[in-house]
């Protein structure tokens, strides 16, 4: 007799539930629960196959994600009677003055997402923007953050690095090494041409492809300037220009080659009265 009870109040309350209408919004609640875990899985599995940004992905899944439990409320709310018209138009006004007071982190996003899709830069990455340089710490969808090198981090909006020229200096595996040196009037500048060519040559790091260059670039006040540009791996270029000025230094002394320095002569008059 009691089990008869319980099935007897089971039954009534199920009724109940459903003649008001929350054994249909239960259904688009476990709905919802399908819909959602299959976008995750979606989106594991295109991470994984990585055709595209995780972030893109990211924002993707968190967007169907949120249309799909925006329709399992309202579909839910309209099945037990609520009046979804006069919420949605309290939210449409809502969203308006919302959109207003946001339009900043909305620009940064959209620019985010362009950073994203075009990886222009990368995490590890040492780029210059806005006066600012330093490593790629990571990007996001509203800012990237640039490790400095005195170990400081900068944030920098993504709307910036969209509407500025941002140098990515280690995008490449190689770069150019840029000396500027000048010799004294007196030098022989084929002699110089090859002392600084030989000196290149010794140094087994610096490639022959592409071709080093020694370019005449000015009359100076004191001296004849030249330009000399030669590549490297983008990982040593520290340590190699280092390598470079300092043998070059010891080749223009054994050479007798004088690098002048600006001299000034400062005379003194005496007025008298």
């Amino acid at each position: 007799m009691i089990g008869m009870e319980w099935t007897e109040c089971a039954k009534n309350a199920f009724f109940t539930l459903a003649s008001n209408g929350w054994v249909e919004f239960a259904v688009y609640v476990v709905l919802g629960f399908i819909f959602s875990s299959a976008v995750g899985r979606l989106y594991t599995g295109l991470a994984s196959a990585q055709h595209m940004p995780k972030q893109i992905l990211k924002l993707l899944s968190r967007a169907l994600k949120g249309i799909i439990w925006a329709l399992v409320l309202v579909q839910g709310l309209r099945a037990v009677g609520v009046d979804v018209v006069g919420i949605l138009g309290a939210a449409g006004v809502m969203g308006v003055a919302i959109g207003f007071a946001s339009q900043t982190s909305l620009s940064n996003l959209i620019s985010g997402i362009f950073l994203v899709s075009e990886r222009s830069f990368k995490p590890g990455d040492y780029i210059q923007v806005e006066g600012e340089e330093g490593t790629v710490e990571s990007i996001n969808l509203l800012s990237v953050y640039l490790r400095k090198p005195d170990n400081s981090l900068v944030r920098i909006p993504c709307e910036t690095l969209i509407k500025s020229p941002v140098r990515n200096i280690t995008g490449s595996p190689r770069r150019r090494i840029d000396l500027d040196v000048g010799v004294d009037y007196n030098c022989d500048l084929e002699q110089v041409k090859r002392v600084i060519f030989e000196v290149i040559k010794q140094e087994p790091d610096l490639p022959d492809t592409p071709a080093p260059a020694v370019l005449f670039s000015g009359f100076g006040d004191s001296a004849l300037n030249l330009h000399i540009g030669v590549w490297c791996k983008t990982e040593a270029y520290h340590t190699q220009r280092y390598r470079l000025a300092t043998a070059l230094l010891a080749a223009f002394r054994k050479e007798g080659i004088n690098i002048p320095f600006p001299v000034r002569t400062v005379l003194h008059q005496n007025v008298q009265d």
